[in-house]
């Protein structure tokens, strides 16, 4: 039986799968409708997606989008990355103190804005390399005792797909954040679904048709497939702003294949493609 805990938020097994909902605060994005840079616009976004059912508001002001495919790094400094996160996780604490069941995570790479946020009151750092990019970040975490989303990573975001080789390193990054004083159960595995610099963007047909395999973990499945390329590629190289229904349909795959969390820009259709798929999986007669 995996069971963890997303914040306050119980996942795995035997649980409704939980709801990420995408807040993208840089403008170099790959999704543009999912950017959200002013106060306004940042409000409004995280009060729209507790409206759909939104368990977890995802902060993010690092753009990881894969440069091979979109021209310009957009990567920002620490202190460009903390006054983002600053001024949005402002936002989010102020609208979610009305409610006891939405959480934030902030995801970064960098311990000193994972330190930031976790003194704020935030429980959760989505950290895409694994805790391997900087070598404090597990520390911290550890010593906040916050919840963590590990993607796998060898030594950059997403430069392992071979299935045997993303179950390995996210054990590797189990052990550091153990180690480093992580509760077992506040660590959650992500196998880094998305056309990273390291690969291609088929990899992630392998990576969501295997997903069951990344039960060896014995940790909940956090899965980010939400409008990424792999997605437009099947549908003859749609944009991102067509990918909708293609995500609900490779998200669904996931849930019946093992998913416990699914992170989206989309929440309110993907939420209810998941509570219809649910309901067909454990329906009995």
């Amino acid at each position: 039986m995996i069971k963890g805990n997303l914040g306050k938020i119980e996942v795995g097994d035997g649980k409704p799968i939980r709801i990420v909902g995408v807040v993208n605060l840089s403008s170099a994005s790959f999704f543009e409708e999912s950017i959200a840079s002013s106060s306004e616009e940042i409000s409004q976004k995280i009060k729209s997606m507790i409206e759909e059912g939104v368990d977890c508001l995802d902060l993010g002001a690092q753009s990881t989008r894969p440069i091979q495919i979109y021209s310009g790094e957009g990567r920002v400094d620490a202190d460009t990355e903390i006054e983002m996160i600053k001024k949005s996780s402002d936002i989010a604490l102020d609208i979610t103190s009305s409610y006891d069941n939405i959480e934030i995570s902030i995801d970064t790479t960098r311990s000193i804005v994972a330190s930031y946020a976790l003194n704020k009151g935030i429980r959760v750092i989505n950290d895409i390399s694994g805790l391997k990019k900087d070598s404090e970040m597990a520390k911290v975490i550890g010593d906040y005792n916050g919840c963590v989303v590990l993607m796998a990573a060898k030594n950059e975001p997403g430069d392992v797909y071979k299935i045997s080789d993303v179950v390995e390193e996210l054990r590797i990054s189990i052990a550091k954040g153990i180690e480093n004083g992580i509760n077992e159960d506040n660590i959650i595995v992500d196998p880094g679904i998305g056309s990273w610099e390291a690969r291609d963007y088929f990899h992630d047909y392998s990576l969501i048709k295997n997903l069951e395999e990344f039960r060896t973990t014995e940790k909940p499945i956090y899965v980010g497939i939400s409008r990424k390329t792999s997605i437009g590629k099947i549908l003859n190289n749609a944009p991102p702003e067509e990918r909708l229904f293609g995500s609900i349909g490779a998200t669904i795959v996931a849930v019946m294949n093992g998913a416990h969390i699914i992170r989206t820009h989309d929440v309110k259709p993907t939420l209810e493609a998941i509570r219809v798929a649910e309901k067909i999986i454990n329906f009995k007669q």
